[in-house]
C-alpha cells in the first residue's frame, strides 16, 4: 500500500475487531439489498463503475478517492481508498453514510482497528495513520 492510501473496509455493525482480525480473515459478505444500494449511490456520485478484475467494480479514480465492490461465491464485500494527499471532507462525509445507512461501520486492515461512521472518527484515524 502506498503512502497516500488509506484503507478501510465495510463491516456489519456488530462484528468485533477480534472476529476480523484473524489470519485469513476475509470481508464479510454484504446483503444483495445492500449491494445494490451501495451500487446505485456510488454511480450516483462517481458515475459507471469500471472493472479493476473481473468481478472487481470500482467507483473513482484509480490513485485517488474511490470505493471498491468485489464479488465472490458468497456474495460481496466493499472497501473505501482515501487519498490522504488532498483534503476532500465530502468523500469522507459520504463514505460514513453508506456505511451508517447499510448497518455497517470501517475496519482498518492494517491495524484491525474499527472506526465508527462519523466523520470526526474517520479524520482522527487518519491523522494516526499519518503519524505511525
Amino acid at each position: 500500500m502506498a503512502v497516500w492510501q488509506f484503507d478501510l473496509h465495510l463491516i456489519p455493525v456488530n462484528m468485533r475487531a477480534r472476529d476480523a482480525s484473524n489470519e485469513g480473515w476475509g470481508t464479510p459478505a454484504l446483503s444483495q439489498k445492500q449491494v445494490r444500494t451501495l451500487q446505485e449511490t456510488l454511480a450516483h456520485y462517481f458515475g459507471p463503475p469500471w472493472l479493476m478484475l473481473e468481478d472487481w467494480l470500482v467507483f473513482g479514480p484509480e490513485n485517488g478517492n474511490r470505493a471498491d465492490i468485489e464479488f465472490d461465491d458468497v456474495g460481496a464485500s466493499m472497501f473505501v481508498r482515501c487519498d490522504v494527499r488532498i483534503e476532500a471532507p465530502q468523500f469522507l462525509v459520504l463514505v460514513a453514510e453508506l456505511a451508517r445507512s447499510n448497518g455497517c461501520r470501517f475496519l482498518r486492515p492494517a491495524t484491525a482497528e474499527l472506526i465508527e461512521p462519523e466523520l470526526h472518527q474517520l479524520l482522527q484515524a487518519m491523522a494516526r495513520a499519518r503519524l505511525s
